[in-house]
């Protein structure tokens, strides 16, 4: 039931997106033209991450965030899989260094072109060359992350990578992709806290569900063992 109640509220969301991201819907009290500007256009920084060899890896220091780390709209931090440099190599690379809300963006499939948002850590961090790092201006990351999940986004990026051999979206293509620009901050604004509020409620569902799975797998150990026997 609660798998099922996960995908109807994912279902949802995506719905939500695709009609107040487009513009086919409009939040009460908003009106004006929806204007279409290049990604690269507004942010401040607009980048790639830094090429780091195998040779130049560490086991602690600055962390690496690669693709791996970036789901679909949701930072996926992999703990077990952790990469770091020291901050000697740091400097002798000149590496960029990321920050909390900064816009991570994969260059590389499936899907090409997902992004997240990054969150506090307590680590140093940079990313790698197939990553691109979005750092905005006046726009709420919260909503490029949701229209980075609608078809007219994807399809953007497929186009992109249409005929290509190297199966990964250029920064120079991402860039250019047409970002939806809304009338005034608070409609910005507005829309974010909607798809937020959407994602902490899934999340809540789904750390709901792993709960059960666990107290499940525990209850199984037991009681199939014989460590414990039903009354």
């Amino acid at each position: 039931s609660l798998e099922k109640l996960i995908t109807k509220k994912k279902a949802v969301k995506q719905g939500a997106m695709q009609e107040l991201l487009t513009g086919k819907k409009r939040l009460p009290g908003f009106d004006g033209d929806i204007k279409y500007k290049s990604l690269a256009s507004l942010c401040t920084v607009f980048a790639d991450g830094d090429w780091i060899e195998s040779k130049d890896q560490s086991n602690d220091g600055i962390r690496l965030i690669q693709t791996g780390n970036i789901g679909v709209g949701k930072y996926l931090d992999k703990t077990d899989k952790q990469r770091f440099i020291s901050t000697d190599t740091f400097d002798r690379l000149k590496c960029l260094e990321i920050f909390e809300n900064d816009v991570i963006v994969s260059r590389l499939p499936e899907p090409a072109g997902r992004a997240c948002i990054l969150p506090y850590s307590n680590k140093r961090r940079i990313t790698a060359v197939d990553c691109t790092i979005i750092r905005f201006a006046d726009y709420n990351p919260i909503l490029f992350v949701a229209y980075s999940q609608t078809k007219q986004y994807q399809d953007k990026v497929d186009m992109a990578m249409a005929g290509s051999t190297r199966q990964r979206i250029s920064r120079k293509e991402l860039g250019e992709i047409p970002i939806p620009v809304f009338p005034t901050i608070e409609e910005q604004n507005a829309l974010a806290s909607i798809f937020s509020d959407m994602d902490n409620e899934i999340e809540a569902l789904e750390q709901k569900l792993e709960k059960t799975r666990q107290i499940k797998q525990g209850m199984m150990q037991q009681l199939l063992t014989g460590k414990i026997r039903l009354v």
